[in-house]
């Protein structure tokens, strides 16, 4: 389960309560570079009523917490469900937090759901109250999700142990970054450039610097619901269609060049 820090405001230097939901509690220190560079965020306004809250985020910030999930290191729970739950990211491995109740929560699991996460140790957090209201996102069901996360190479499931296979001597430099690749979902293989996807065991080589792995990967391997998830709906769509337009470009190129050493051979 995810591990729960509440952060008051006021006090940075109180200890966090323990949740019975959570396996374990850590104490948190201060918070300064997190929280100084949260405070920067343009403040929000809340319409409080007598018996409810009403929150409505701008754009801006919610725009700030995409960005700062962008490297989020796991799988399930995903960026986009954290994003609906309102969580932004501290940077610091899984560490994320929620701006409007100071709840700081990390150590996900895969059987953690991030808005019931929130719902649970932050009950009155405005963002928690108004989520109908706020939550326009489609929610992101890890439950459908891990019937469908079967990861043929399970231990490389973590960014962290994928990145440790390109410590080997055998990677070669003139490639796309390690972190690129290691995101896209490789890890490295140990011959030549070879990178295998730690989801579809699908493998790539022969790479150039200026190769985007990403896209690479879906291009590569369309079937693959990592790289699926990873590129979003829209980026896979316009990779696939570019992918077709290329095919039927190279099977017009085909039939012609049929066609002429067809007309040659006649000619003899």
């Amino acid at each position: 389960m995810a591990t729960a820090d509440i952060i008051q405001a006021e006090d940075l230097n109180k200890q966090s309560y323990v949740d019975g939901g959570c396996s374990s509690v850590s104490k948190i220190e201060k918070q300064k570079t997190i929280l100084s560079s949260i405070t920067n965020i343009p403040k929000q306004e809340f319409i409080i009523g007598k018996k409810k809250y009403s929150l409505n985020e701008s754009e801006t910030i919610r725009e700030v917490r995409i960005r700062s999930l962008s490297h989020w290191p796991h799988f399930i729970p995903s960026n986009q469900s954290m994003i609906s739950a309102g969580w932004f990211s501290c940077n610091v491995n899984d560490r994320v937090i929620c701006i409007y109740c100071n709840t700081i929560c990390h150590e996900w699991t895969n059987n953690d759901d991030p808005i019931e996460v929130h719902k649970r140790l932050s009950p009155k957090c405005p963002f928690v109250i108004s989520m109908p209201l706020v939550n326009n996102s489609p929610k992101i069901i890890n439950d459908t999700l891990e019937e469908k996360f079967q990861p043929s190479h399970p231990t490389m499931t973590e960014i962290s142990r994928r990145e440790q296979t390109f410590s080997n001597a055998n990677w070669t430099e003139n490639c796309p970054s390690i972190e690129s690749l290691v995101r896209a979902g490789f890890f490295f293989t140990g011959v030549n450039n070879t990178v295998t996807c730690f989801y579809c065991n699908g493998s790539l080589h022969k790479w150039g610097p200026k190769d985007n792995p990403m896209i690479e990967h879906a291009r590569w391997f369309p079937n693959c619901t990592y790289a699926k998830h990873l590129c979003g709906k829209q980026l896979y769509d316009k990779i696939q269609a570019s992918k077709t337009k290329l095919n039927l470009k190279e099977n017009k190129i085909d039939k012609d060049e049929l066609a002429r050493l067809g007309r040659g051979r006649v000619d003899l």
